[in-house]
């Protein structure tokens, strides 16, 4: 029987075994709190070229307790590890068992002679914690966000939430579609087969909705970071293991909004949303929003995690949030760390190295095959 006595022992893979890809499902399982941090996502994220991967683990007793599965690039000397899906736009954190393991996983980044960034870390997690109380490590942090999250207990409704005329204002929307012959109808996608019924549907919309924007287009056929990976397979495998919520507005018939939503736990964090503005008039976002407020219990949760990215309509509905931070890391034997981390931090948080990485990202995905 394995314990919390038996020696922890880090170590560092360039490659991805199906082994550990399994083992880091079932520590995702175990720890995890967003869906950003399981393989089928990370993997999928966009990630700059002639990057390479690095997975920095830690044992005990050969069991995985810890993980940081990154991608490293050179910035002169020094070499730049960023966790997976940094700069995507989702809640990151890293995978610990405990304060024990991620010491020594920090350890083991220092080891291998790595400086540490990621942004939209969730705040509060043991990692970040071991991190900045680690005499190996000069760190800081900044709080970029806070994450709106609606809470709906058990038994809540939308009324709980929105105002009377709020709600009245989207039923008269509902009214209007349907009196002018182009009713609006909402359904929700949990299962494969109904994803592969309506993929087409997705892809499509999610295609020319980014098109002529700076957004990146996750849903193309194949990833903007890896042509092996892929968004479907992702999803697909979402709703295999019963996580997905895909709720989606068609008018007339046709598919003219969506809003992907991922579960962990109680928690259904939003991932992607598209719509045609065509349709705009009928506020979808509001109306899908709603609806998930509304079918809360079916689906077996009680936060709805709007995601980062604050604008005026999560406003309106949220309840509570997180914060959400940008972290950096930088080995004190490092020569010059101090300085560097203050220079580290304001490189990636400068608005023209953000949107100029935003829009290569873009770029990216409108470049690997489409499914249109």
């Amino acid at each position: 029987m394995k314990t919390d006595c038996e020696p922890l022992c880090g170590g560092m893979d360039t490659r991805l075994t199906d082994e550990l890809r399994d083992e880091w499902d079932a520590l995702a399982e175990r720890v995890g709190t967003v869906f950003s941090f399981r393989p089928g996502y990370a993997l999928n994220a966009p990630r700059p070229a002639g990057s390479e991967l690095a997975f920095v683990h830690v044992r005990r007793g050969g069991r995985l307790v810890a993980l940081a599965p990154m991608f490293v690039t050179r910035v002169g000397p020094v070499k730049v590890a960023k966790i997976l899906g940094t700069g995507q736009g989702v809640p990151t954190e890293l995978l610990s068992e405990d304060d024990a393991s991620s010491r020594v996983l920090w350890d083991s980044i220092d080891d291998h002679g790595l400086i540490y960034y990621a942004d939209s870390m969730i705040d509060n997690r043991t990692a970040i914690e071991a991190l900045g109380a680690h005499p190996r490590w000069r760190s800081d942090s900044l709080v970029r966000e806070r994450v709106p999250v609606i809470d709906v207990p058990p038994g809540s409704t939308a009324r709980d939430v929105r105002g009377h005329k709020s709600l009245k204002r989207l039923e008269k929307y509902r009214r209007q579609a349907e009196r002018s012959g182009s009713p609006l109808v909402v359904e929700t996608i949990r299962d494969a087969e109904h994803l592969e019924l309506r993929w087409a549907d997705i892809s499509r919309l999610a295609a020319a909705s980014t098109r002529h924007t700076d957004r990146t287009d996750y849903l193309a056929e194949k990833s903007p970071a890896d042509p092996s990976a892929s968004a479907k397979a992702f999803l697909l495998g979402e709703a295999a293991a019963g996580r997905l919520a895909l709720v989606g507005v068609s008018v007339d018939g046709r598919w003219c909004a969506h809003e992907i939503c991922i579960r962990t736990g109680s928690r259904l964090e939003s991932w992607l949303t598209h719509h045609d503005p065509a349709v705009a008039k009928y506020q979808p976002g509001h109306q899908m929003v709603e609806w998930l407020i509304q079918t809360h219990d079916e689906l077996d949760v009680t936060v709805l995690d709007q995601g980062v990215g604050v604008n005026e309509n999560k406003k309106a509905w949220s309840t509570s949030g997180y914060d959400v931070l940008a972290v950096v890391g930088v080995p004190s034997r490092t020569v010059g760390s101090p300085i560097l981390v203050d220079l580290l931090l304001r490189w990636e948080l400068s608005p023209r190295v953000a949107y100029a990485r935003k829009v290569a990202y873009a770029v990216l995905s409108r470049l690997r095959p489409s499914n249109n």
